[in-house]
């Protein structure tokens, strides 16, 4: 799925994280989304990398707890996501709302949200990672792949580059694109909970293609870590998608199973 991210900066992680944006499939099937134009291809996702708030996760104790966002709540509903404070009252807490909602919600779908002041904001959804969410609790599944989702679009350097998803999620799926031949890596974790499990892996081509703020640039401040030892690969500790996605990307990390996979040009 190709998807431009924009970059998103780290909050707090155990004191190194700064602010920063459900089933799982078992058949591995689905299309990849091209976000930037709106239409359909077979396989992945397009984004933008690019989330850079110093607001977004401004606690140690996770999404789920000073920021105005409660899981167990739709987004488009008051308890789900708080006008008066958290998220919705800062610059940097609305645009980390703008990549959870694009995140978790399909095209076609969005929420209005007001600030402190009244002042309504309208957040559009893209990838489709948790649509429940829109209306109904984000449980685990949900958080996982939202989390792994928001952590695909971090770009510590402020840069704005196009990426291409995979992931076992239904509609999301399995595919390569000749346009972004390098497997920068996969993101897995649930920032949601506290302290928030952020992790990355590298992937084969992480040293090529590279660009600031991102895998293999020598990234200061991220919000998450690679938790394998050696050269830190995920073909090392993960397991790869099934046959014939198999060069595609990986669906389990770790014991987690909401895994995004992400390519670069």
């Amino acid at each position: 799925m190709k998807i431009s991210s924009r970059t998103m900066s780290s909050t707090v992680i155990a004191s190194t994280l700064l602010a920063f944006g459900c089933t799982a499939p078992e058949d591995g099937a689905g299309e990849h989304v091209l976000v930037a134009d709106a239409l359909n291809s077979e396989n992945g996702l397009t984004a933008i990398n690019g989330l850079n708030s110093v607001n977004g996760l401004n606690s140690v104790n996770g999404l789920n707890s000073v920021n105005g966002l409660n899981s167990v709540n739709g987004l488009n509903s008051v308890n789900g996501l708080s006008s008066s404070t958290g998220l919705m009252t800062t610059a940097g807490g609305r645009t980390t709302v703008s990549y959870l909602v694009r995140c978790a919600l399909p095209i076609g779908h969005s929420i209005t949200k007001k600030d402190q002041y009244g002042v309504a904001y309208t957040y559009s959804g893209q990838l489709g990672f948790a649509p429940e969410w829109e209306t109904g609790a984000c449980q685990q599944t949900c958080q996982r792949y939202v989390s792994a989702c928001m952590m695909a679009h971090v770009n510590t350097a402020g840069v704005h580059i196009p990426l291409w998803l995979d992931a076992a999620k239904t509609g999301v799926g399995w595919g390569q694109d000749s346009h972004y031949p390098h497997q920068e890596g996969s993101f897995f974790g649930n920032i949601f909970v506290s302290p928030p499990q952020a992790y990355y892996c590298n992937g084969k081509d992480f040293e090529l293609g590279v660009v600031p703020g991102r895998l293999g640039a020598n990234q200061v401040g991220a919000p998450y870590s690679n938790p394998f030892g050696g050269t830190g690969y995920c073909a090392d500790s993960c397991t790869a998608a099934d046959i014939p996605h198999d060069h595609d990307g990986y669906k389990a990390c770790m014991g987690n199973n909401n895994v995004v996979t992400v390519w670069r040009q």
